[in-house]
C-alpha cells in the first residue's frame, strides 16, 4: 500500500508537488519548516486491547445484539499512536523504544549551517516523516546546463518498520529525479532501529552524516562517463531488461513509457541517446513528480524515497556503473 500524503511543507521552489501541504518561494529555518508541515507530533506506545468473547457475559447481558458477552483485554502487543488524533500508526513489539519527531529536527538543527532545507513531509497520517535538504556547495553540472545537486533525506518511521536515518542522494534539477546512487552506500545511508537504546544512538546517527558528503565528487564523475558512454534504442531496451529483471518473451507495460522517456523526457537532449539517457529515463519514470497529477505526485514521492522506485533507480545506477567499468 503506497504512503499517503498527510501534510507537508515544500520550498525553494518545488513546483513538482502542487496541490501537497503549505509551499513557500524559499526555504525556511527547520523548526519553522516542521512546525509549518505539522510533524512536531508526538506518538506513544499503548498495549492493545482487543476483544474477547465470554458466554457468561453473553447470557446475562438483557439488551443481547451483536456485542453481547464482548469484553476487551490486554493483547500483549503494542501499538503506535499519534497522540493529537489517535491515530494507530503501527504495531511493534514491547522492546520497542519510541523516537519522536523532535530527534529528526534536531538532526535537520544539527547540519543547518551546511543546507537548505527543501520540504518536510508527513505520510501515511504520520507513519513516516522525513525531510530534504539541498547541501550548500554541491552542485555541478554533468553536462554544460544539466545540473546535479547533492540532497540529503531525513526520516523517521512509526509504522513499526521503518527506522530512523538519513541517506544522501543526487537530484538532477531539469527533471527532478532522484538518482539514487550505488555507491559507497555505507556511508551514503546511515539508520538505526527502534530498539531499546534507539534515543542514544540518535546523536552518532547525526555525527555520520558528514562522511557522505565526500562522495559526491566521485558519483559525479561517474554520471559524466555515463553522459559520454553511447546508447542505441536496442541497447537501452537490454538496459531496461537487466535492470528490471525482464526474461526474453515477457511482456513488460512499462516499456513503451521507458522508450518514449529515453527519446524526449526531461532533459534528453544534454546527452541524447547516452547511457546517462537511459539512467534518466528510468528514474524519471520510477521518482520524479514534474508532469504528475497531484494525487499522483504524492504517491511518487513515497514511491521514490522509500519505495520500489528508489530501488529500482539504485539498480539502473550500478548496472550503468557496471557498463561504464566493465
Amino acid at each position: 500500500m503506497p504512503a499517503n500524503f498527510t501534510s507537508g511543507w515544500l520550498g525553494n521552489g518545488e513546483r513538482a508537488w502542487h496541490g501537497m501541504g503549505v509551499v513557500t518561494d524559499g526555504t525556511l529555518p527547520a523548526r519553522e519548516a516542521f512546525e509549518t508541515a505539522d510533524a512536531l507530533f508526538t506518538v506513544e506506545k499503548r498495549e492493545l486491547q482487543l476483544p474477547r468473547f465470554n458466554q457468561e457475559l453473553a447470557d446475562v447481558d438483557t439488551c443481547g445484539g451483536p456485542d453481547a458477552g464482548i469484553y476487551y483485554a490486554p493483547s500483549g502487543t503494542f501499538g503506535i499512536v499519534r497522540t493529537d488524533t489517535q491515530a494507530l500508526l503501527g504495531v511493534v513489539s514491547k522492546q520497542y523504544e519510541i523516537v519522536q519527531n523532535e530527534s529528526l529536527l534536531r538532526m535537520a538543527e544539527f547540519i543547518r549551517e551546511e543546507v537548505d532545507m527543501d520540504c518536510v513531509i508527513v505520510l501515511s497520517d504520520g507513519a513516516k516523516v522525513c525531510f530534504t535538504a539541498t547541501l550548500r556547495g554541491a552542485e555541478t553540472d554533468i553536462v554544460p546546463g544539466d545540473t546535479v545537486k547533492r540532497r540529503i533525506v531525513g526520516y523517521l518511521g512509526h509504522d513499526g518498520k521503518t527506522g530512523c536515518g538519513a541517506k544522501f542522494t543526487n537530484i538532477r534539477v531539469v527533471c527532478q529525479n532522484t538518482l539514487t546512487a550505488a555507491l559507497g552506500e555505507s556511508g551514503a545511508h546511515s539508520s538505526i532501529t527502534h530498539k531499546n537504546g534507539a534515543n542514544n544512538n540518535f546523536d552518532a546517527l547525526i555525527e555520520s552524516i558528514d562522511v557522505a558528503r565526500q562522495d559526491f565528487v566521485t558519483e559525479c564523475e561517474l554520471m559524466r562517463e555515463f553522459s559520454r558512454a553511447s546508447m542505441g534504442l536496442d541497447r537501452f531496451n537490454s538496459f531496461v531488461d537487466e535492470v528490471y529483471n525482464i526474461n526474453e518473451g515477457d511482456v513488460f507495460r512499462k516499456r513503451e513509457k521507458l522508450q518514449r522517456a529515453f527519446d524526449a523526457g526531461y532533459g534528453s537532449g544534454y546527452a541524447p541517446r547516452s547511457l546517462w539517457n537511459g539512467i534518466n529515463a528510468i528514474t524519471q519514470i520510477e521518482t520524479s513528480t514534474l508532469g504528475t497529477t497531484a494525487a499522483k505526485g504524492r504517491a511518487q514521492f513515497a514511491r521514490g524515497t522509500f519505495g520500489a522506485g528508489a530501488q529500482i533507480s539504485k539498480r539502473a545506477f550500478a548496472a550503468a556503473r557496471d557498463l561504464v567499468t566493465a
